[in-house]
C-alpha cells in the first residue's frame, strides 16, 4: 500500500494532481516558447515575461496564501486555487496577443500560489508523522511524473495541434483534483489576519525590479527607464518593509525573521532552485533556435531530467530523512552545477549530450526537492506549517525568477564578448558564433548560482522547534 488508509491516499492523490498541474505548466513553457514566438512574434524580453509573470505573482502571493490556509483551512484554499487555475489556463489557451498571454500567466501564478502551500501543508496536517517522509517522497515522485511527461507530451501536442493545446491538456487533471479534494478533512484553523495588501505591494516591487533586469540588456543600465524601474522597485520594497512593521500580523512575523537557521534554508532554496528551470530554458532554446529541432524532439530530449526525479526522489527523500539531510542538500546543487559541462558541448552532431545533461539535473533536483520540503516541515514551528512552507516556496520561485531575469543580462554579455553588437534583440536565438557566446554565458551563470547554495546546506541539521 502506498499509505495506510483510504483517507490518506485520497489526500495524497489530490495534492499530487494539484501540484502536478503546476509543474506541468512550468515544464511545458520551455518547449513551446519558440512556437509562441512564431505565432505572437515575441521578443526575448516578452518571452522572459511569459515565464516570469507566472513566477512574480506566485512568489509575491504564496506567503499570504500560506496564511490563508492556516486561517481558512488548507482544503478550502486548495479548492479555490484549483478553480482559479482552471480559469487562468483557459485564458492562456485563448490568448490573442503576447500581452494577454503574459497577463493570463500572471493569473496562473496567483492560482498556483494558493495551491502549492495548501497542498504541502495538507501532507503535514493530514498524514501521520511516521508516514510523512514517505508521503513527501511519493508526492515528489508523483509531481515529477507529471513534469516528466510534460516536455515530451507538451512537445507532441504542441507540434501536432499548436502551443495553446499544450497548456490546455492540464485541465482534465485539475478537474479530477477538484473532485479528490472534496474528500479531504479540513485542517485546524488559527485566528490570524491575512495581509493581502502586503502581498500586492511586494508583487509590484518584484515586478518593477524584474522589469529593470529584463530591460537592462537591450536598453543599457543608464537608460532612464531602467534606472526608474530600479528606483521604483527599491522605493516600493522599502514601503513594503514599513507596511509589514505596522501591520498587526505581518506575512513574515518577527519570530520567523529572527530564525537564522531557517532563513539559511530559504537562502539555500533561492540559490539551488535558480538553476534547473533556467537550464531547461537554455537547452530548449538551444535545441530549437540554434540547432533547428522541433518541439516534439525537444520535448523527448528534456524527458530524462524528470524521469530521473521520478525514479530516485522517494528513496533519496527517505535516505535524507535518516540523518543525511545535509549530505543530500550539498550533493544536489553540485550535480546541477556539473550538468553545465555536457550542456556546453550541445552542438550539431552531438545532440545526445542533452541526455546526460538532463540526467544530472534530474538527479540533483531529486537530492533537493523532497529533502528540502521534508526539512522545512520538520523545522517549522507547530501552527506555522503553512507560513514556513509558503516562505520556502516563495524562495524557490524567487530563485527561478531571479535567474531567468539575469539570464538576459548574461546572454547579452556573452554575445558582446563573442564580438556581437551591443543590442542583439534575442541573444540566444539563431545559429551564430555570437549566440554560442550568449549560451555559454547562461551556462556559467547557472553553475555559479548552484554552487553558491552549497554552504547553506548545513542549516538542515537543526532539531525541530515549537512556536512561541
Amino acid at each position: 500500500m502506498l499509505l495506510r488508509g483510504f483517507y490518506e491516499r485520497k489526500t495524497l492523490f489530490a495534492c499530487i494532481l494539484a501540484t502536478g498541474a503546476i509543474f506541468i505548466d512550468i515544464s511545458i513553457v520551455n518547449v513551446v516558447l519558440p512556437d509562441i514566438r512564431n505565432d505572437l512574434h515575441t521578443s526575448l524580453a516578452q518571452e522572459q515575461w511569459i515565464v516570469n509573470a507566472y513566477l512574480i505573482t506566485m512568489t509575491a502571493f504564496v506567503l499570504p496564501a500560506g496564511v490563508m490556509g492556516d486561517v481558512w483551512g488548507h482544503k478550502r484554499v486548495l479548492q479555490i486555487g484549483l478553480v482559479a487555475f482552471i480559469i487562468a489556463t483557459l485564458l492562456v489557451g485563448l490568448a490573442p496577443s503576447a500581452n494577454f498571454l503574459i497577463a493570463s500567466r500572471a493569473l496562473q501564478g496567483l492560482a498556483a500560489a494558493l495551491i502549492t502551500p495548501a497542498s504541502i501543508a495538507t501532507l503535514r496536517t493530514s498524514i501521520a508523522p511516521e508516514r510523512q517522509a514517505r508521503a513527501i517522497g511519493l508526492w515528489v515522485t508523483g509531481t515529477s511524473l507529471s513534469s516528466s511527461i510534460a516536455p515530451a507530451f507538451g512537445g507532441l501536442v504542441g507540434g501536432l495541434f499548436g502551443w495553446r493545446w499544450a497548456f490546455l491538456v492540464v485541465i482534465p487533471a485539475l478537474i479530477v483534483a477538484v473532485w479528490f479534494a472534496r474528500g479531504i478533512v479540513d485542517s485546524p484553523r488559527t485566528e490570524r489576519r491575512i495581509d493581502l495588501v502586503g502581498g500586492g505591494i511586494i508583487a509590484v516591487a518584484i515586478a518593477l525590479l524584474t522589469a529593470a533586469l529584463i530591460e537592462w540588456p537591450s536598453r543599457g543600465f543608464l537608460d532612464p527607464l531602467v534606472l526608474g524601474l530600479l528606483a521604483g522597485g527599491v522605493v516600493v520594497t522599502l514601503g513594503f518593509i514599513q507596511h509589514e512593521r505596522r501591520f498587526p500580523e505581518p506575512m513574515i512575523p518577527p519570530r520567523a525573521v529572527r530564525d537564522r537557521l531557517m532563513n539559511r534554508v530559504h537562502v539555500f532554496t533561492i540559490l539551488a532552485w535558480s538553476t534547473p528551470l533556467t537550464m531547461g530554458l537554455l537547452i530548449s532554446i538551444r535545441l530549437q533556435s540554434a540547432l533547428g529541432y522541433g518541439p516534439i524532439l525537444t520535448g523527448f530530449l528534456l524527458l530524462p531530467m524528470s524521469l530521473m526525479i521520478m525514479l530516485t526522489s522517494r528513496r533519496l527523500t527517505a535516505f535524507a530523512a535518516g540523518n543525511h539531510m545535509h549530505l543530500m542538500l550539498r550533493l544536489g546543487p553540485l550535480l546541477t552545477a556539473l550538468s553545465v559541462i555536457p550542456a556546453y558541448f550541445l552542438v550539431e552532431g552531438r545532440v545526445w549530450v542533452a541526455i546526460p545533461t538532463e540526467m544530472l539535473l534530474g538527479l540533483g533536483m531529486a537530492c533537493m526537492a523532497g529533502p528540502v520540503t521534508h526539512a522545512v516541515l520538520q523545522l517549522a514551528p507547530q501552527g506555522d506549517e503553512g507560513m514556513q512552507s509558503a516562505i520556502n516556496l516563495a524562495a524557490a520561485r524567487f530563485g527561478t525568477l531571479l535567474s531567468i531575469a539575469l539570464l538576459g543580462i548574461a546572454a547579452t554579455i556573452g554575445w558582446s564578448l563573442a564580438g556581437g553588437s551591443a543590442n542583439p534583440g534575442n541573444a540566444l536565438a539563431g545559429a551564430s558564433h555570437f549566440a554560442d557566446g550568449a549560451y555559454a554565458a547562461g551556462l556559467i551563470l547557472s553553475a555559479l548560482l548552484a554552487l553558491a547554495a552549497i554552504p547553506f546546506a548545513s542549516a538542515a541539521r537543526r532539531a525541530p522547534v515549537v512556536a512561541d
